[in-house]
């Protein structure tokens, strides 16, 4: 159709050429019948018009006729089984790669799973490691805190036992001292009412001018005398015989009626000295 289109084209410009270059004054008109009003043929005298020659039509280009295809010869059997082996050996092989991309993709999969899964279980084991240690660490303080706390008890528990014991010596020591000089205040006052009465029952002997000898003696209750002998003797046995003699000749001698008063007594040791005006 194309091609039928394109030629009917180039035949009308041809005729419409041919139509525009015709030279209508050249045609003969005599044997026109004049009839009617006397017409007057004028005919224009001068150079004839030049035609410019119309630019050429552009003819559509025809593709060639497409030759036909050479009729070949189809493959044999053995070519056909040969195709299909090859393609059947390409697709096992196809199959295999891709069976071995898929085994290395999942053995690629799995280690990584199992480097994950370490990693995991790895800062899990360092985490509960660091709890643990954490744990120990406030295990420790808590302990080193109760040791401290037991023993600022202690320590405290031990100075009040000290203060209390340093007052309780305190105390004794006041109390032993207020004894004492109750003890001293009784002692002496009765070693000098004692002394006295030993000196009145004494009897002067001679050449006793001077003499003293220290004399331990031993008291019960109500001034009895249950003991008595020279601890350091005068030099002569007649005299300290006779201080003897006159301890036990002027019992009961004076004691105090308390018995805690009285352990202050036993044992009374005192000096007798001769009196003065004694023999000479």
């Amino acid at each position: 159709m194309r091609a039928t289109l394109y030629a009917l084209l180039v035949h009308l410009a041809v005729v419409a050429f041919l139509a525009v270059s015709f030279r209508w004054s050249e045609l003969d008109t005599s044997y026109v019948i004049k009839a009617g009003p006397h017409v007057i043929h004028a005919f224009m005298v001068g150079p004839r018009p030049t035609l410019r020659p119309l630019p050429p039509i552009p003819l559509p280009r025809v593709a060639p006729p497409a030759p036909r295809p050479a009729i070949r010869k189809g493959p044999s059997r053995a070519q056909l089984a040969a195709r299909r082996a090859q393609q059947k050996a390409l697709q096992e092989a196809r199959a295999k790669a891709q069976a071995k991309a898929k085994a290395q993709a999942l053995a690629r999969a799995q280690a990584l799973a199992q480097a994950k899964a370490r990693a995991l279980a790895r800062a899990r084991a360092e985490q509960a490691a660091r709890k643990a240690a954490r744990e120990r660490l406030k295990a420790q303080e808590q302990a080193a805190a109760a040791q401290a706390r037991a023993k600022l008890q202690r320590e405290i528990a031990q100075a009040a036992v000290r203060a209390r014991e340093r007052a309780q010596a305190r105390a004794a020591a006041a109390r032993a001292q207020a004894q004492a000089l109750a003890a001293r205040g009784v002692v002496d006052r009765y070693k000098a009412l004692i002394e006295a009465r030993v000196s009145s029952a004494w009897v002067a002997v001679p050449q006793s001018k001077g003499l003293h000898c220290t004399v331990r003696v031993r008291l019960i209750a109500g001034g009895q005398v249950v003991g008595a002998r020279i601890v350091q003797g005068s030099g002569n046995r007649v005299f300290d015989r006779s201080v003897i003699a006159a301890i036990y000749n002027a019992a009961p001698l004076p004691v105090p009626h308390s018995a805690a008063k009285l352990r202050y007594l036993n044992p009374l040791i005192f000096v007798f000295t001769a009196p003065k005006g004694s023999l000479p």
